[in-house]
């Protein structure tokens, strides 16, 4: 096959060679790594993603020179300070006098961090530490999605695309941008959409493609490990991933999780009993942040706001640059358009409706099960769908006053599922003809760049154009002092942890070793 330079103007300079050369590199991005160049090729891309990601954070962040004294920065500030704090003094985080915060009890609440991350702000200050802390958490995201990669052999050119949809879409560039450093947990997510992903196919991790030494048997056996199973050791890995979700904070996330996944529970009945077990599992997992939180707030919601208005705004949100001097210029006032931004261009909505809705619908069996609970959380987005079930009483279902932001958790789905309907479009075209392939790479070169504009527009040192604020002291301190019920609360919630992980790690070591073990683990190893 021959992917024509040649229609390029300076081709006729080129020597056969040079020619030949430069159309294998074509070549490399539309195929998976099946041989040693082919990986080192891959290998090399994805240090370029990664690196470019990296960076990309930095300048976002502007190299951790943050506006504090702006909107919810002033409550992430404060959280930053008080941890600060209690790590140089090595008490733990009790009791704080922050401003802006809703309750002096830091663990009770749900959106606060407390993870191990936070020590490094006994050597950074909170400034730098935010920008860390994000590339910590881009980090865990990107070795997710190279799990994806490596288990659906995806080719560079759909890996980029589903690394810059992911990673660059306007909810998470908006919401980080506006002081929502919680939402550093949205990169938690390629995990669990690997273990859904799991559970749909009910089978086990698709052989690799193409023979590899050590390294190879390695990264084949970190799939299996974190993918291999569907009982007790996927209720352990689904507890873990809502484990980090509460550790940074990111307790909204995780409520949209867990009802995607009681939505899913409800299409496929035969997965209902594992779902419940797990989600059951990962609250109790999660009870050293939940129970806390779920005591001191128990039937004190906050104030309903609203979803997207309209089915037109949400499909606004995909396609239309806001720039933030004109994110409060519409006429719902009380809901900022960064609450409801969820940009992929015009491009990157094509495609996921393309590849994503189409072509899982034609030829995506078992994945279309995931649609019934992607349009759930949809409609639930819209208007005040969704403000009846506030009035449950359960523990934090009454905290989401903004269920726009649900629509995240779909869209991540459909990025995944666009992507691997995009890859099996490749496989059926191979090999391509050199226009598909300089049109494929121009649209993906096309999507890059838009998602690029919103960051560029979003970064934080243009929240001065949006928010207004004068400076302020966002020093906390520790005031910690005797609480009984709130520590009643804490000691019951790090019992329930400790206990829970003790009993997964102890179920999910005997089902590995009464579970006979899949062929391809068994011939990976054997190698």
């Amino acid at each position: 096959m021959r992917f024509a330079v040649l229609s390029l103007g300076f081709a006729d300079s080129l020597t056969n060679h040079e020619r030949d050369a430069m159309e294998k590199i074509l070549l490399f991005f539309f195929q998976p790594a099946t041989n040693r160049k082919e990986r080192w090729f891959s290998a090399l891309w994805n240090a370029f993603l990664y690196l470019m990601g990296v960076l990309h954070w930095c300048l976002f962040f502007n190299w951790g020179r943050i506006p504090y004294e702006l909107h919810d920065w002033k409550q992430s500030g404060s959280f930053f300070s008080f941890l600060r704090e209690a790590v140089w003094s090595g008490q733990l985080p009790l009791h704080t006098d922050a401003r802006f915060v809703r309750t002096e009890r830091y663990l009770a609440m749900p959106n606060a961090p407390f993870s191990p991350q936070d020590y490094l702000l006994r050597f950074l200050d909170i400034g730098p530490f935010m920008v860390v802390n994000v590339v910590l958490l881009f980090s865990l995201g990107f070795i997710g999605l190279l799990l994806l990669q490596r288990r659906y052999a995806l080719s560079p050119l759909t890996f980029g695309v589903l690394f810059a949809l992911f990673n660059f879409n306007g909810h998470i560039t908006a919401h980080l941008a506006v002081g929502h450093a919680e939402w550093v947990g949205y990169f938690l997510l390629p995990f669990l959409v690997l273990l859904v992903l799991k559970l749909v196919e009910g089978q086990g991790v698709p052989e690799a493609a193409g023979e590899g030494g050590f390294w190879a048997r390695w990264r084949h056996g970190l799939v299996w490990v974190f993918c291999g199973g569907t009982g007790w050791r996927w209720s352990l890995w689904l507890a873990l991933v809502f484990l980090g979700l509460f550790l940074q904070g990111a307790f909204h996330v995780a409520l949209w999780c867990a009802i995607f996944l009681l939505a899913f529970g409800l299409t496929r009945r035969d997965c209902l009993p594992l779902l419940l077990r797990a989600l059951l599992m990962s609250v109790l997992l999660s009870a050293l942040r939940i129970v806390p939180a779920a005591m001191q707030f128990a039937g004190g919601g906050v104030d309903f706001v609203s979803g997207f208005p309209t089915v037109t705004d949400l499909l606004a949100a995909l396609v239309v640059l806001w720039p933030p001097n004109q994110a409060q210029a519409w006429a719902w006032k009380s809901l900022g358009r960064w609450e409801v931004d969820s940009f992929v261009g015009l491009i990157g909505l094509a495609f996921l409706l393309w590849f994503g809705v189409a072509g899982t619908w034609r030829k995506g069996k078992p994945w279309r099960d995931l649609f019934v609970p992607i349009v759930v959380l949809v409609v639930l987005s819209i208007g005040h769908v969704y403000r009846p079930i506030t009035l449950l009483p359960l523990p934090l279902v009454d905290s989401e006053r903004i269920p726009a932001r649900f629509l995240i958790v779909p869209l991540v789905f459909l990025i995944v599922l666009a992507s691997l309907g995009f890859e099996r479009w490749l496989q059926a075209r191979r090999p391509l003809r050199p226009g598909q392939a300089l049109y494929l790479l121009a649209a993906a070169l096309l999507l890059a760049h838009d998602l690029f504009q919103h960051s560029r527009v979003w970064r934080v040192v243009k929240m001065y154009d949006l928010f207004t604020g004068q400076p302020v002291d966002l020093t906390s301190h520790l005031v910690n002092h005797p609480d009984p019920p709130y520590q009643t609360a804490l000691l019951t919630g790090l019992i329930l942890t400790v206990l829970t992980l003790m009993l997964l790690i102890v179920m999910a070591w005997r089902e590995g070793r009464s579970r006979p073990e899949s062929p391809q683990y068994r011939s990976a190893r054997s190698k």
